[in-house]
Order: C-alpha cells, then sequence, then structure tokens
C-alpha cells in the first residue's frame, strides 16, 4: 500500500468536502488516518485532480475464516467533470487490481444501487432500525454479572475479545485500525462491558443525543449477559425519551419487549458486495452444490468459469454473490 503525500491528501480532503457537502465524518484526521489503509485511485487532467475512489484494504469473516475484501468509499468527482467516465474506470481499475491481488470480496455502501449493479455488485446486506420508547425497552434482569463503563483505551482488548466470539459471518475482521478508527477518530462514543468476574461477556457501544439514547452495538455471548446489559440501557429510561438502535438485521430486540407492536421497527436496504476472484473464493470455499455453474462476469472476465456437477446453470458474478453470502450479516454500523 503507497503512502499518500500531504499535498495529494490535503487535494483529497478537498475533493471529498466539496462532493459531499461536508467534511468527513471525524475530520481531516480520520480521513488522512484512512488513506493510510487504503490505495486511492484518482484522475487528473492536466494535473487538475477531477474524480478519485478509495479503496480501504479490510478483511471479513467467511466461514470462521478471515479472507481479504476491498472496501470502495469516497467515489467523487468535480461537478465539471462528472459524466466523463473517469469514475467508472476507476472503479474498473480497483477491481481488476484486487482481482490480481487474490482478494474475494469487495463492499460499498452505494449512492446508487443502479450505479453499481453494472460492476457486478449486488444488494446483499440489509439493517434493522429500532426506535423504542423509552418505557418501551426491555428492563432486563439483575444478575451476579458486573457492568463496567470504562474508557475506550481500557476497553479494548476486551471489546476486540467478545466481539471475536460472537457470530460475524460477512462482518469485519476488526483489528487495531478498525476499532480506532471508527470507535476514537469518526465517532467517540461511551462503552459499557458486562463482566462475569475478569471475563467480558457482552458490551454495548452507545451514546447521547439530546433526549435519543443511541445504540450503536450491542453485543452478547449468552444468555445472562444479554439481561444484564438490557438492565443496564434500561435504567437510562428517565433520562430519555427514545431508544435508537440500528443493527443487524437478524437482530431480535422486539422478541425481548412486553409491547413489542409499539415500536417502530424498520427493515432498512444497506451495503452491496461483490466477489473479486471467484477461482481464489472456490480454493478457500469449495461449493458443492447439485449444479454445474457458469459465472458471467462482464467486468472481470478471467472470473468467467464452469465449476460443479450436475445441472448447468448460468449465473452473474451478482447473482453467485447472493448466493455464497445468503446468511451473512454486516454487524457494522458507522
Amino acid at each position: 500500500m503507497s503512502q499518500v503525500n500531504q499535498k495529494d491528501a490535503a487535494a483529497y480532503l478537498a475533493l471529498v468536502t466539496y462532493a459531499f457537502h461536508k467534511t468527513p465524518t471525524g475530520g481531516a484526521e480520520a480521513f488522512y488516518q484512512l488513506l493510510r489503509q487504503s490505495s486511492v485511485h484518482a484522475h487528473h487532467d492536466n494535473d487538475q485532480l477531477t474524480s478519485l475512489v478509495v479503496d480501504t484494504h479490510f478483511q471479513v469473516n467467511f466461514s470462521g475464516q478471515a479472507v481479504a475484501m476491498s472496501g470502495i468509499g469516497y467515489v467523487a468527482s468535480y461537478p465539471e467533470y462528472r459524466g466523463n467516465g473517469a469514475a467508472s474506470r476507476l472503479l474498473t481499475e480497483i477491481l481488476q487490481e484486487n482481482y490480481a491481488k487474490g482478494t474475494i470480496f469487495s463492499y460499498l455502501a452505494p449512492f446508487s444501487y443502479q450505479f453499481y449493479r453494472q460492476f457486478g455488485y449486488d444488494y446483499v446486506f440489509n439493517q434493522k432500525r429500532y426506535e423504542i420508547e423509552a418505557a418501551d425497552f426491555p428492563r432486563g434482569q439483575k444478575t451476579d454479572l458486573t457492568v463496567r463503563r470504562l474508557p475506550f483505551d481500557i476497553a479494548q482488548a476486551d471489546l476486540a475479545r467478545v466481539h471475536q466470539q460472537a457470530d460475524n459471518h460477512g462482518s469485519l475482521v476488526r483489528g487495531t485500525f478498525e476499532w480506532t478508527y471508527y470507535f476514537t477518530l469518526k465517532k467517540q462514543p461511551q462503552f459499557a462491558l458486562v463482566y462475569d468476574g475478569e471475563v467480558a461477556k457482552g458490551y454495548v457501544i452507545y451514546d447521547f443525543v439530546g433526549m435519543d439514547f443511541i445504540i450503536y452495538e450491542l453485543l452478547v455471548l449468552d444468555e445472562v449477559a444479554k439481561q444484564a446489559l438490557y438492565r443496564f440501557i434500561a435504567s437510562h429510561g428517565g433520562a430519555f425519551e427514545r431508544f435508537l438502535y440500528t443493527a443487524p438485521d437478524n437482530t431480535g430486540l422486539e422478541r425481548d419487549m412486553l409491547e413489542p407492536s409499539r415500536a417502530n421497527v424498520t427493515l432498512l436496504p444497506y451495503m452491496m458486495a461483490r466477489l473479486v476472484n471467484v477461482s481464489e473464493f472456490l480454493k478457500r470455499f469449495p461449493i458443492h452444490l447439485d449444479k454445474r455453474i457458469t459465472v458471467v462476469d462482464e467486468v472481470l472476465p478471467a472470473n468467467n468459469l464452469t465449476f460443479g456437477e450436475g445441472e448447468a446453470v448460468t449465473m452473474s458474478i451478482a447473482e453467485l454473490t447472493k448466493e455464497v453470502l445468503q446468511g451473512a450479516i454486516l454487524r457494522e454500523y458507522f
């Protein structure tokens, strides 16, 4: 990964700020830190920066293994250069580069689902959005566990241990970069962990916005820990009007409510994904289906291969991606 010099980084920040009408969340420091974990693909016209795409190097959990994932972000162009095809060429270049590196997946949060479908991406992940009146949040139970509010630097190791033990099929593998970038630079939330003795059994990452209690992440390893954290969260009910929580789509918080019909629960389309290198995927994760699949990938023709036994089926790269990511969740909400 090449290091971006200060002059170029400042130019990238100026373009992104102009294109999205706001400074990136977390400000310049967060944006520059992201660039250190990324490759920037940029287009210039007579030395003038016109467009860029940021390719951040992540890993995701797939069937218990960590695999490379290209996270596409900050797809931006100055208005006078929009429509010249530069962003499309940059995105194709990124996919070709990642294929050559053996990257298995690419994820992105789309500004237009239709636009990214032409590059082989498809809509894969949902979020579940909860708006719950304070009086209706699950009350939890008193347990023998202990809830501790801790600063991030003290909590980080135990947050990571709990996260690593959870069901993260499809979600990010969080190393030091992911934890510090998202939870100290992009936002500075509060952290409460539940302990059985000195062993962390769950956590809630949260913040306060006006009269709303915002839950960013609620993760527990067993029922007792869940009840303890529910009790901790519900104890804030006298100070807030609502609890807001954007969660993975397999979350069942409503099943723990006394009056679930009073909650506003919305399923939100979220991120898109695509397989980048099918051969590399099949080496790591052989697919056993009663089908002989022929893959069609118009952007990366090296993926146009046939595998399996049985009925002959033709699948686009997007269709194959949806097939292999069935049941995956994206835990991250940033």
